[in-house]
C-alpha cells in the first residue's frame, strides 16, 4: 500500500493564513499531515477547511495560561480516522511555560483497512545533547506501543547531526533524504524530516524551492515523502 505523509513547521505564532496552508494540502494530496508549532484554532481550521478528522496536543504556553489560546503545540490531521492519540513528553526538567517543553504526539491512521502509526517530533532547537536525549526518549516510548507500521517525521532541528537521526533506527526506520527546509525564503539547511519503514520503497520526495511566497507562511518548508510497504498485517 502507498502512504503519503508531509510535515510541517507552520509557526502558529506569526498567524499563517490558514486558506493558503489548506490550499497546499489539496495539491499535496497526503494521508496524514504532522504540524508543529500548531495552535489548537488553528489545527481546527485547517481541519474544518479540508473536511479532516484532526487530534492536537498542547506543548507549551508563550506566556502564561491566562491567554490559553496562544498555546503551541503538535497536530496530525487526516482525510480518514485517526485512532488511538498518545502524547509524549520528551524534555525533563522544562514546564510548559518554556518553549524548551517538547513532546511527541502519536495516532494511528486508518485507510482502507491498512493502519499506519505516526509519530511527531519536535526537538530542542538549543543543544546538540538535547536532541540526542530527547530522540533516544522518543525512540524508547514508540519501542513501548504495540507494533505497529510506523513513520516518524517532525521538526527535528538536527541540521547535519546523523547521531539524532540514528537514535530512531531502533524503532525500525530510516532517513529518505531530502533538500533543505529552513529558512523557507531562501534554505540553507535541513531541520524536518520524515522517517519511513526500513522495507519501504520510496517513490517521492518533495520539498518546495523556497521564496517569499512560502516566506510568508512559515519559516520552514513542507516536506511530503510518498512510499509503498507490501505484504504487511497490521496488528
Amino acid at each position: 500500500m502507498t502512504w503519503r505523509v508531509l510535515t510541517w513547521n507552520i509557526l502558529g505564532a506569526k498567524s499563517p493564513e490558514i486558506d493558503v496552508v489548506a490550499a497546499h494540502l489539496r495539491i499535496s494530496k497526503p494521508d496524514v499531515v504532522a504540524l508543529q508549532e500548531a495552535r489548537q484554532a488553528q489545527a481546527k481550521a485547517l481541519a474544518a477547511a479540508l473536511g479532516w478528522r484532526m487530534v492536537w496536543r498542547r506543548k507549551h504556553f508563550p506566556l502564561t495560561p491566562l491567554v490559553w489560546w496562544r498555546a503551541e503545540g503538535l497536530a496530525l490531521l487526516a482525510p480518514t480516522a485517526l485512532d488511538d492519540p498518545r502524547r509524549y513528553v520528551l524534555s525533563r526538567g522544562f514546564s510548559t511555560w518554556t518553549y524548551r517543553h517538547r513532546i511527541m504526539l502519536a495516532a494511528t491512521v486508518v485507510r482502507g483497512g491498512k493502519r499506519l502509526r505516526v509519530c511527531n517530533v519536535h526537538l530542542s532547537s538549543s543543544h546538540a545533547d538535547e536532541r540526542i536525549e530527547q530522540a533516544r526518549l522518543a525512540a524508547t516510548f514508540i519501542r513501548s506501543e504495540p507494533s505497529a507500521l510506523r513513520v516518524v517525521c517532525g521538526d527535528m532541528n538536527a541540521a547535519n547531526e546523523l547521531e539524532v537521526i540514528r537514535e530512531f533506527h531502533a524503532v525500525g526506520v530510516r532517513d529518505t533524504g531530502g533538500d533543505f527546509t529552513s529558512h523557507s525564503r531562501a534554505p540553507s539547511q535541513r531541520l524536518d524530516y520524515v522517517l519511513v519503514p526500513e522495507d519501504a520503497k520510496v517513490s517521492a520526495i518533495d520539498t518546495p524551492e523556497g521564496g517569499d511566497e512560502w516566506a510568508a507562511l512559515s519559516d520552514h518548508l513542507p516536506v511530503l515523502v510518498e512510499f509503498t510497504v507490501g505484504g504487511f498485517v497490521p496488528q
